[in-house]
């Protein structure tokens, strides 16, 4: 089971075409969900971020990574 939503999902939720891909992009840049997009076009949404959103949740970004403190080898 993949962590990104299908073609065929991503339909769905935008309402339009499977193989519609810039439409995808454009509903999901105006309504603010985030995506990478695949070599073909197709926009990469978590499905864990599209779950929490469609009931009201918001993920918080992936935090940065915390690097060790060096201090002591200057």
């Amino acid at each position: 089971m993949s962590s990104y939503l299908t073609a065929p999902e991503l339909a769905q939720l935008v309402g339009c075409k499977e193989n519609s891909f810039a439409c995808m992009r454009r509903w999901l840049t105006r309504n603010g969900w985030p995506f990478a997009e695949s070599r073909s076009g197709l926009p990469i949404v978590s499905k864990a971020y599209h779950d929490a959103r469609m009931v009201g949740e918001t993920l918080q970004s992936v935090p940065a990574a915390i690097e060790p403190d060096l201090s002591a080898f200057a």
